[in-house]
């Protein structure tokens, strides 16, 4: 899946989250819609990309303004219960990195050149 951003501002910043689900999943599709629609209206939020396997490994990838706006995200209550909840419940494993975008290019083939 192609991400819909177009090139990311040099400096922003990517959040990888890596995730594993359990066999206990109730409530994380609303909680998971909720944190997407409270992201949306933070700040320096530019986009975030989502995507999980047939075998539960998921990976998101959030962008950021910059490291401040990323660390306003982390401290939102609502988003920090999520968190507790997530490995009390929905992720039998999980790992965060926190990248700084070096470099950002895109490429689209022109409509008329897809087959």
């Amino acid at each position: 899946m192609m991400s819909p951003l177009g090139a990311l501002p040099v400096g922003s910043l990517a959040v990888i989250f890596f995730s594993r689900i359990s066999q206990d999943m109730a409530g994380y599709e609303e909680t998971s819609n909720r944190m997407v629609e409270l992201a949306h209206a933070q700040d320096g939020f530019l986009g975030v990309e989502s995507m999980r396997n047939d075998a539960g490994l998921g990976i998101t990838i959030s962008f950021w303004r910059d490291r401040g706006a990323a660390a306003t995200w982390k401290k939102v209550a609502e988003h920090r219960l999520a968190q507790k909840q997530g490995s009390a419940q929905w992720y039998s494993q999980w790992s965060l990195h926190i990248c700084t975008i070096d470099e950002s290019r895109c490429f689209e083939r022109p409509a008329e050149d897809r087959q």
